[in-house]
């Protein structure tokens, strides 16, 4: 009889603690969950879309040639209009939680204070992210090839997951 009690006590326990939490929960709002695929090494990106939001895709291109455009410019204002307030953005493992965290720890003093200027190499669509192959160069010579797979809705961008 006893060994009954335990084995029910195990079975809530177990079925509660499942309950609670998935390998995907991220913590973040419910609109977004783990597994967006983006390209080769970009699956691990900690939000995708999962809410059956219609992707505009020309209005994506857009906003993600706008920020081309500012960011080239040098124009902090143009380049922050680009994002949500509470956009996201994972370059390789570092993770900006918001459009402040964003602009103040990652673009304008690795990109707009370095003169950086981005040349779009390539694009494709990969679900609801639109990726964008880059060669960036900055005014003093540095310079690599990344990908940004942009998650892009309402005109803003909402997730950034960025590959080196």
């Amino acid at each position: 009889m006893r060994f009954r009690k335990y084995i029910g006590f195990a079975m809530v326990a177990a079925v509660l603690l499942t309950g609670c939490g998935s390998a995907g929960d991220t913590g973040g709002s419910p609109e977004h969950s783990a597994g967006a695929g983006t390209e080769a090494g970009a699956s691990d990106s900690p939000r995708a879309s999962t809410v059956a939001v219609p992707v505009d895709k020309a209005e994506a291109e857009r906003v993600a040639r706008r920020f081309l455009d500012a960011a080239n410019a040098g124009d902090a204002k143009g380049v922050e209009a680009a994002f949500a307030e509470n956009a996201r953005f994972d370059s390789v493992g570092r993770v900006y939680p918001s459009r402040a965290d964003i602009m103040n720890r990652f673009l304008i003093p690795e990109v707009l204070d370095v003169g950086g200027r981005y040349k779009a190499i390539g694009s494709r669509w990969d679900g609801d992210r639109y990726v964008v192959r880059y060669d960036f160069k900055t005014s003093g010579g540095g310079g690599e090839s990344f990908s940004y797979a942009f998650l892009i809705q309402d005109g803003l961008i909402r997730d950034v997951a960025g590959r080196y």
